[in-house]
């Protein structure tokens, strides 16, 4: 079938991970591809998009989950899709899991009754460059890898441009976050069928559409956003390294030339500008 907008919304699309989700049995099937040596006898519970905060501090900044998941044994799982790398993967999955562990903890339960968490990143990009399918993640000791800091929190990362398995479940998850075809029966070639059901819907496309203007809306501005920062650095380095080789300089001056230096299409304004200047001149 072919498509109005010549688009094909494949298991990446926020709106389509989300419901492929929510089906016990493909959920159940995408966990195991991943932690097939974690025995999940069933799933419990999924939450779609649920919102993490703290239970002591509800000012404090929440994260919004893709998809939580909880099985029969009290483990808990939240798989994220992340379609664009913002560089900065390891400080991300330090907040999520962070939150993970805040939400399931009353004030005066004991540590040991946090549970058992896997943080899952299915990534449309290597995060590393190093090629790898799958990485996965624990704490060790600096000087001896045998000696394990046991706190039962797992993250793990799907590289879906990486090689490196012969895991058929894990091949095929693959697959699916690349659009690409599955030809053998089984649970993931459902989950493709499914898929193409969805986009062959017109309701469901105009979902799918929405959800991913609202990525590339957040997209844009994540990027915005960390060129902004980027340009504070460097007028806050440029203010430093002037004053140091002129250190009677005014203001005004070293405006002119950090304005000279960074050339048009600077992202701050010359108020944001001299603001940094008189804060890092002080």
């Amino acid at each position: 079938m072919s498509y109005n907008d010549g688009k094909f919304y494949g298991f990446t699309n926020d709106e389509i991970f989300g419901s492929i989700m929510q089906n016990k049995r493909f959920c159940k099937a995408i966990i195991k591809a991943v932690l097939p040596d974690v025995n999940v006898v069933s799933v419990e519970s999924i939450d779609t998009q649920k919102e993490l905060g703290t239970k002591s501090d509800k000012r404090s900044k929440s994260v919004r989950l893709d998809i939580a998941v909880k099985d029969q044994a009290g483990n808990l799982y939240d798989l994220e899709m992340q379609v664009n790398n913002n560089h900065d993967i390891g400080p991300r999955m330090r907040y999520y899991q962070s939150s993970m562990d805040r939400d399931t903890l009353d004030r005066g339960e004991p540590y040991t009754s946090l549970a058992r968490t896997y943080l899952i990143f299915l990534c449309a990009f290597d995060p590393f460059g190093k090629g790898k399918l799958r990485y996965s993640f624990h704490l060790y000791d600096d000087e001896d890898k045998d000696i394990q800091l046991e706190n039962n929190a797992e993250n793990i990362i799907i590289n879906s441009k990486g090689t490196g398995s012969d895991d058929v479940d894990l091949l095929n998850l693959q697959k699916l976050m690349n659009d690409d075809k599955i030809e053998v029966a089984g649970v993931f070639k459902e989950i493709q069928t499914k898929i193409k059901e969805y986009n062959d819907d017109p309701k469901r496309r105009n979902l799918m559409r929405t959800a991913e203007l609202r990525m590339k809306e957040e997209t844009a501005v994540a990027e915005r956003r960390g060129r902004e920062e980027g340009d504070k650095n460097t007028v806050k380095v440029l203010t430093a390294t002037i004053k140091e080789m002129r250190p009677h300089i005014n203001e005004s001056t070293l405006f002119k030339q950090i304005k000279k230096s960074v050339g048009p299409n600077f992202s701050l304004s010359d108020t944001e500008i001299m603001d940094i200047i008189r804060q890092n001149l002080k």
